[in-house]
């Protein structure tokens, strides 16, 4: 099933009006074994300490496929970043707030 970016921006501006906010308890998804990672740095799929493009195009592929149990799915399911086992619209917000910010995410 391949989604437009015209569709994904619908649908963030249509979560973003309804303000949907993360779930609280301050962990991250988990990448590679099991490792915890900070929510503030979750949106930087390819840990170059930038959420730009190259996170864009990773978070992209992840989206396609959604579930994180599927077999297409990277090991690490690193685009889950409410960390619910499936890549959707919440976690398209959480990458949203984080994409082309002029701080860098990691030091």
């Amino acid at each position: 099933m391949a989604i437009s970016l015209s569709t994904l921006a619908g649908v963030l501006l249509a979560v973003m009006t309804l303000q949907m906010l993360p779930a609280a308890g301050g962990q991250g998804p988990q990448r590679g074994a099991g490792t915890w990672i900070d929510p503030a740095m979750a949106a930087d799929l390819d840990l170059d300490g930038v959420v730009g493009d190259g996170d864009f195009v990773l978070f992209s592929l992840q989206y396609d496929v959604m579930d994180c149990r599927e077999g297409a799915m990277p090991e690490d399911c690193s685009a889950d970043l409410d960390h619910d086992g499936v890549v959707d619209d919440k976690d398209f917000v959480l990458f949203m707030r984080e994409y082309n910010l002029d701080h860098q995410v990691l030091s």
